[in-house]
């Protein structure tokens, strides 16, 4: 079976750095898709950028873990500081509570109904630090896309290639929730991919990894995450990928990384460009 393959970059408004770097591995590397935090400081440009850019496929990067609320979602919310909890243990707590739940599910449809009223039309939704993968949050997901028109999910299954790192045993535990997901995604009748890469590499998206996944990627649709960016404008306390993401910006945009995946057989593509669910 041929691979397809869609290469997504997370993250984008994070920053105005950031989201030059991805439209910069877009127009001048193999980037095909990204996804938009509608809760960081560039979105509203970064929206305007991607309608200036028609071939890049824009989804939602759902995110319950950074950036300003769009909701009054208190539950979800450090009282000290009136911003998201930044841990994942702590939001998986919180999450146990129904009001909490329904509170997470206004806010991701609040976050895509934004980019949706300023003319976007996403075509798929992930999520920041695979939250929406925490099972309480995997019927809100699914609500949420089907309210608002959204038909393709990531779903992070790894895919264990050859001469690429083993997962850390939280990503074990992140691609058994993935599955399960998956599983629900394909009941509502929503799309998602034959598989996942991402995990194991965040931040390490080299070269190196490029070929070994040019020589041993899965057959059928795949997605590759990856988080490009340029960093003049962030720091640690923003986000723990620094340099990681000019590695990434200067992999993505190596002529030879490119040759490697055409030369590979694999076609580059987007979410819901083309294909149909098998």
């Amino acid at each position: 079976m041929p691979t397809r393959l869609i290469i997504n970059a997370d993250d984008f408004g994070f920053s105005r750095a950031v989201t030059d770097g991805i439209l910069h591995c877009h127009t001048h590397g193999i980037l095909t898709s990204t996804t938009l935090m509608t809760t960081m400081p560039d979105r509203d440009r970064a929206i305007d950028l991607a309608g200036q850019t028609p071939a890049l496929g824009v989804g939602i990067h759902l995110s319950l873990t950074q950036g300003t609320p769009l909701t009054p979602c208190r539950r979800l919310l450090s009282r000290a500081h009136g911003t998201f909890f930044r841990s994942l243990p702590k939001l998986f707590w919180k999450l146990q509570s129904s009001a909490a739940r329904q509170q997470a599910a206004a806010e991701l449809r609040a976050q895509i109904q934004y980019a949706r009223a300023r003319g976007l039309a996403p075509t798929h939704v992930d999520s920041h630090k695979h939250v929406c993968h925490l099972p309480p949050l995997h019927r809100p997901l699914i609500d949420a896309c089907r309210d608002c028109g959204i038909s393709w999910v990531r779903t992070a299954r790894e895919a264990r290639v050859p001469g690429t790192p083993p997962m850390s045993p939280p990503y074990r535990v992140l691609a058994r929730c993935a599955a399960s997901l998956a599983g629900k995604v394909r009941a509502a009748g929503l799309f998602t991919t034959d598989w996942f890469f991402g995990l194991a590499s965040t931040g390490r998206t080299d070269r190196a990894m490029w070929r070994a996944l040019a020589g041993a990627a899965p057959g059928g649709l795949g997605e590759v995450m990856v988080h490009p960016g340029y960093i003049q404008d962030v720091t640690g306390a923003d986000t723990r990928l620094l340099r990681e993401r000019v590695t990434e910006l200067e992999a993505l945009c190596d002529p030879a990384v490119r040759a490697a995946l055409e030369g590979a057989g694999i076609v580059l593509t987007q979410y819901g460009q083309g294909h149909k669910q098998p």
